[in-house]
C-alpha cells in the first residue's frame, strides 16, 4: 500500500441546484445555489486514478439538465494536462455511478480500465423514463457517453489496488459506490453523490434527524443506509459537489491532521429552519 496517496479535486464546471429538491431533504425550496462538479485525481504508488470524469460543455449541460457556467473551469482531460498529466496516463477510472455530469470524455483516457458496478450499468441503459435525462438515454436525440465504454464489472465492496477500494452506496441511483483512500490521516470516502454537501452528514435538528441527507433518490431507504454506511466507515469524507473541498488543492494537505473519528469537509452551514 502507499505511504502518501494524494487525493486531487479537480472542479469540472457549476451547476445550479434547488436547495429543497435537491440538496436537503425538507430543505427550502426554490433557493437555488451554484454547485462544483467535482472529479478526483488520486496517485498511489504506481497508479494514477481518476474517481468520475465530471462535466460536458457548458451548452449540453445548461440544454439537457441544469444551467451550467464553468467560470474558467477546465474539462477534465484538460485539467489534468494542466497538471502535467496526460489523459493517456491515467490506468484506472472509477465511476461512482453513470449520470451524465460524472462521465463525460470517457473515450479519451485510452489506457483506463474503466470500473463500474453492474447494477449500476443495468440500470443506465434501461432507467425508468424519469432518469432519461440523468444518463441521456437516446430518446432524447444524444448519444450517452458510456456507450462503447469496456467495462469492468464490480458486485459489492472490492479493493481495487492496495489502499483504494469501493463499496456499494445505492439510494441516489441503484448502483452507486463510494471510494475509499487509505491515507497518512485515515481512510478518506469519496462519496459521489450518496452526499451532495458535507451539511447532509450533520443534524436537522427540527426534524431530529441525525443526518440531514439530499433529497435527489431513486431509493430513499437505501439512500439513508449508505449515508450512515460512508459514516461509520469514513475519517474524512469530501462530497462532489461541495464548494468546500476546493479550500485544499490536494488531500491530505501538509498539517493536516484529523480532530475526531469522522470529519466532513464542508464550509459556513446554511442556517436555515432553526437549525
Amino acid at each position: 500500500m502507499s505511504k502518501n496517496p494524494r487525493i486531487y479535486p479537480i472542479n469540472t464546471g457549476w451547476l445550479e441546484a434547488d436547495l429543497g429538491t435537491y440538496i436537503f431533504w425538507k430543505g427550502p425550496a426554490g433557493k437555488k445555489i451554484w454547485n462544483p462538479v467535482i472529479c478526483f485525481y488520486v496517485v498511489t504508488d504506481g497508479h494514477k486514478i481518476l474517481v468520475d470524469t465530471g462535466l460536458c460543455d457548458e451548452a449540453r449541460a445548461t440544454k439537457y439538465h441544469h444551467k451550467c457556467e464553468k467560470r474558467s473551469c477546465l474539462e477534465t482531460p484538460q485539467a489534468l494536462k494542466a497538471m502535467g498529466v496526460n489523459p493517456e496516463d491515467i490506468d484506472i477510472v472509477l465511476l461512482t455511478h453513470l449520470h451524465w455530469d460524472h462521465v463525460q470524455n470517457l473515450k479519451l483516457f485510452k489506457n483506463a480500465r474503466f470500473i463500474c458496478p453492474d447494477k449500476e450499468l443495468k440500470w443506465a441503459f434501461n432507467p425508468l423514463p424519469l432518469y432519461y435525462r440523468s444518463y441521456e438515454a437516446g430518446i432524447l436525440g444524444i448519444e450517452a457517453p458510456f456507450l462503447g465504454i469496456p467495462f469492468e464489472l464490480v458486485d459489492g465492496e472490492r479493493q481495487i489496488v492496495p489502499g483504494v477500494w469501493v463499496f456499494p452506496s445505492p439510494g441516489h441511483s441503484p448502483g452507486h459506490q463510494c471510494v475509499t483512500v487509505r491515507t497518512s490521516v485515515g481512510d478518506i470516502v469519496l462519496a459521489g453523490d450518496a452526499i451532495f454537501q458535507g451539511r447532509n452528514l450533520e443534524p436537522n435538528l427540527d426534524e431530529k434527524w441525525r443526518y440531514w441527507v439530499p433529497a435527489r433518490f431513486v431509493n430513499s431507504i437505501e439512500g439513508w443506509q449508505s449515508v450512515e454506511e460512508i459514516d461509520k466507515r469514513a475519517d474524512l469524507v469530501l462530497a462532489a459537489h461541495d464548494e468546500a473541498v476546493l479550500k485544499h488543492s490536494v488531500y491530505p494537505f501538509d498539517g493536516m491532521k484529523l480532530r475526531r473519528r469522522r470529519e466532513v469537509v464542508h464550509g459556513a452551514p446554511f442556517y436555515f429552519g432553526g437549525t
